[in-house]
């Protein structure tokens, strides 16, 4: 069981790989997710970053319960697993550049944490989602409730949590949990499609509007106008603006280069 790290050309990806327990995330690979990102945000040749379950059984049933007598049983020891959970979140959201999950099968708990911290959320017809914290008895942490809540609103977020039910790939699509459904067989293929795209996009626009849409729904304070604005200017005096406009007047596709 590990959290697998690689490049293929311009998209860093990030596998659950523990198929037994259907792609359960324990503490070394909690640990490992802030540390890929921050390798990502520093290789100036990956444009975006993806993460998936190994296999597509699921995409991860959640964090290992297994773990839970040691790491949530104590009033210090559950401080710090939230910290380390906050940490992961915060990695994948402030990361100026963007991420998708791809979701095979089941995506529970602490598995759809993390697909609601990407930016872009595909999943096969097959998918199921939910969160069970009413059925164990956990107390779910305020980044997660946060990002739910700016999903799907503070109806749905209810009832989610409240019941603790599962949801079919359809009824996530209804309430905006997922971007698009696909049949099983075609989401790989799809998925790379969008991949593609935002490599291929300008990274420094992407950034402008990741840095934008955070400021304003960050947990606390004011958006930081002095950071947008900064994202903007950066983009305005980019070669990336210069090449764009050169494609459109040339009629060509333009080769951006986060420049």
């Amino acid at each position: 069981m590990s959290l697998k790290v690689e490049k293929q050309a311009s998209v860093g990806w990030i596998v659950f790989d523990n198929p037994q327990r259907r792609n359960a995330i324990n503490g070394a690979m909690w640990r490992g997710i802030p540390e890929a990102m921050a390798r990502f945000d520093a290789d100036r040749e990956v444009r975006c970053i993806a993460f998936r379950g190994a296999g597509s059984e699921a995409f991860s049933a959640g964090a290992d319960i297994s773990e839970f007598d040691k790491a949530r049983a104590e009033r210090g020891s559950v401080a710090e697993y939230d910290d380390l959970l906050d940490r992961v979140l915060h990695s994948i959201q402030g990361s100026l550049k963007p991420s998708v999950a791809m979701i095979h099968g089941f995506c529970l708990g602490g598995g759809l944490e993390v697909a609601l911290a990407c930016d872009l959320r595909y999943c096969g017809e097959s998918a199921q989602f939910g969160i069970p914290a009413a059925k164990l008895g956990l107390a779910y942490n305020v980044e997660g409730h946060k990002r739910l809540l700016e999903t799907v609103g503070h109806a749905r977020t209810r009832e989610i949590m409240f019941l603790g039910r599962r949801y079919s790939a359809a009824e996530s699509l209804a309430m905006g949990l997922v971007h698009q459904v696909f049949p099983d067989a075609e989401l790989e293929n799809a998925v790379g499609e969008f991949l593609r795209i935002l490599c291929e996009n300008a990274p420094l626009s992407i950034a402008n509007t990741k840095t934008i849409v955070e400021e304003y729904v960050k947990s606390s304070g004011a958006p930081d106008s002095g950071r947008m604005r900064a994202a903007i200017e950066r983009c305005a005096r980019s070669e990336d603006y210069k090449e764009g406009r050169r494609a459109f007047m040339e009629k060509r596709k333009p080769r951006f280069e986060g420049k």
